[in-house]
């Protein structure tokens, strides 16, 4: 009843498992939807990548804004492990899993670093900027800062004149 050669109605030459049209069958290279290409991330890959993100992104954050920072570190870290988790029992690494969490814990260490600096000299700038928010004139605010810049470097250790780049920001 077939005129073509071969048991299967496939011609000769065409291996088991793939078409005669070259297309590749489920036993070929072909593995997701994407032909040729790579499997899609799954869970794991994904919340890896979002851990990279998280972690990068607070740890630029914390330089400008650390409260924000801070938080964005502890999610680093924490969505860290839930990829660790999503892929125990794998073997290979997760791609950007070590560096959002590496980051995100560069983030958290240096906003506790800045909320202790905060807390501990936040009698001393709390005072100069309710004296700042009292004076009525230029010579008013320089009598604040002439009496509370020289308790803020006594209790750094440092010398008056090393806040001076600082003034503005005071």
């Amino acid at each position: 009843m077939n005129d073509q050669p071969g048991t299967s109605g496939q011609p000769t030459g065409q291996p088991t498992g793939q078409d005669p049209w070259g297309r590749p069958g489920p036993q070929g290279p072909q593995q997701g939807p994407q032909q040729g290409g790579a499997l899609p991330p799954g869970p794991a890959e994904q919340t890896a990548r979002r851990a990279l993100w998280l972690g990068v992104g607070s740890l630029v954050i914390t330089l400008f804004f650390w409260p924000l920072g801070l938080a964005l570190g502890i999610a680093a870290i924490v969505v860290g492990t839930k990829a660790r988790r999503l892929a125990s029992g794998r073997t290979g690494t997760l791609p950007g899993l070590a560096g959002g969490m590496v980051t995100g814990a560069i983030s958290v260490v240096l906003g506790v670093l800045m909320l202790g600096f905060a807390v501990y000299l936040w009698p001393e700038v709390s005072g100069l900027e309710d004296c700042k928010a009292t004076a009525n004139t230029q010579t008013d605010r320089q009598a604040c800062e002439d009496k509370w810049l020289p308790e803020i470097a006594h209790k750094l250790h440092v010398r008056v004149s090393d806040l001076d780049p600082l003034k503005g920001m005071l």
